[in-house]
């Protein structure tokens, strides 16, 4: 690969899964100053194919137009023990995005997703899924997740963004973004009020197992055009169906489990709460209602 065709990204949207990062991808995908690779949604360098070596991950920009900001969004590398120190190996200059949602109901959304592709077993309850499956909890431990990130980029490189607030300002939240990327932020996308992502219930629980596995397979493989066509020809709507099923969706959280989760994420929503200056335990803990099965719609 040429020097000049060396292109790596200058910022990274870093998390949380399940916490309106499908939203912020399509939000800079649309910005005419914004590059995002065209071959997948999330390329999963920093946590799952470090391996590969950085021209593989180049590969991925190669597309690059001149655009002045280019990006990797993927909400897994937050919780990963060592993508923030291979991150800082690569990109130690770039601009580290996250974006937090209430604990409780990213929990429940991640449980869901986990659910409709088959990867938990499809009997377990909610309460015992968390204990097969320990990251649908841990993984909304921000402030413990957060705390190597801040330990190897220095604050002004390290930005937060709260889901509340694109709810109550969708388009003041955007700008907010492009402000941080230094973008034009009078860019209206798209966006700006929709609701994406949102929850779909398998029509088959075997059929949209099989039909996420194989994706997983072909994405591994490089092969993401294959993905992208099957997407275009309709696999996913012959497997998923739009909006919940009460007949065939697992119930929601409890009140009690909303609370022992709630205790749960106390001491770590405090102290995210100290870093950000803003009480995110009342926004978040203390108000909980009940989580619904539309836990996806913030993907």
């Amino acid at each position: 690969m040429s020097s000049r065709a060396f292109v790596l990204p200058n910022f990274v949207v870093i998390g949380a899964q399940k916490s309106g990062t499908y939203w912020l991808n399509r939000s800079l995908r649309e910005h005419p100053d914004v590059y995002l690779s065209p071959d997948v949604a999330e390329i999963s360098f920093f946590d799952r194919h470090f391996d590969r070596g950085v021209h593989w991950y180049a590969h991925y920009f190669r597309g690059h137009g001149g655009q002045a900001r280019i990006g990797d969004v993927t909400p897994t590398y937050l919780s990963h023990p060592l993508a923030p120190r291979r991150l800082r190996e690569v990109l130690p200059d770039a601009t580290l995005i996250v974006s937090l949602r209430n604990p409780i109901q990213r929990a429940w959304s991640k449980y869901l997703h986990l659910w409709r592709k088959g990867d938990i077993r499809p009997d377990l309850s909610f309460g015992e899924s968390c204990e097969r499956v320990p990251e649908i909890i841990a993984d909304g431990e921000y402030a413990r997740c957060l705390r190597p990130w801040r330990e190897l980029f220095p604050a002004d490189q390290l930005h937060l963004f709260v889901l509340d607030d694109r709810a109550s300002d969708p388009l003041g939240a955007v700008r907010a973004l492009y402000q941080v990327l230094g973008v034009d932020p009078g860019f209206r996308p798209s966006t700006t009020a929709k609701r994406l992502n949102e929850h779909q219930s398998p029509r088959s629980m075997l059929a949209a197992a099989l039909a996420f596995r194989g994706s997983r397979l072909l994405h591994r493989n490089g092969l993401h055009g294959a993905v992208e066509l099957g997407k275009r020809l309709g696999v996913k709507r012959l497997v998923l169906r739009a909006g919940p099923d009460a007949s065939r969706d697992p119930a929601p959280p409890t009140a009690a489990e909303r609370e022992r989760l709630a205790r749960h994420y106390r001491p770590d929503v405090a102290a995210l709460s100290e870093l950000l200056g803003r009480d995110l335990v009342s926004l978040w803990l203390d108000r909980e209602a009940p989580a619904g099965n539309s836990g996806g719609s913030a993907a």
